[in-house]
């Protein structure tokens, strides 16, 4: 049974984090208005905290419950989910410096074999006629 039916991860753990900057006194209404059940959003808000949302596990019981500071923990994932991105983007910028520095190669071999072409052909002279 898997913790998100007809939700990705990353709507679950928006909704989490939309639901911890709603002010105190309008979450519940917030949730009213949302399709999914509090006890839905209970579950999903352990998986979130706890770290199981990503490896789509289901707390099993309230002996995990989600610890005293829940915005911290909610600010450390974003962090991390940057730190991820951070790196993600640092292979990527260094894939594409990589196919850059070959193109650079390349147009510079290209550039080299038209200087050594000449850039008119030969003409041959016409004999004359003594």
């Amino acid at each position: 049974m898997a913790i998100t039916p007809g939700y990705t991860v990353e709507e679950i753990r928006n909704f989490v984090y939309q639901h911890g900057k709603i002010p105190h006194g309008y979450k519940s209404l917030w949730l009213a208005e949302q399709e999914f059940s509090l006890h839905q959003f209970r579950k999903w808000r352990l998986a979130t905290f706890n770290g199981d949302l990503d490896r789509g596990l289901i707390p099993r019981s309230r002996a995990g419950k989600v610890p005293y500071n829940p915005r911290q923990l909610m600010q450390s994932s974003i962090e991390e989910n940057q730190a991820k991105r951070i790196a993600e983007l640092e292979e990527r910028n260094a894939q594409l410096e990589a196919a850059n520095e070959a193109l650079g190669k390349a147009i510079g071999l290209l550039h080299d074999r038209n200087a050594q072409e000449p850039d008119v052909t030969p003409t041959t002279p016409k004999p004359s006629n003594s």
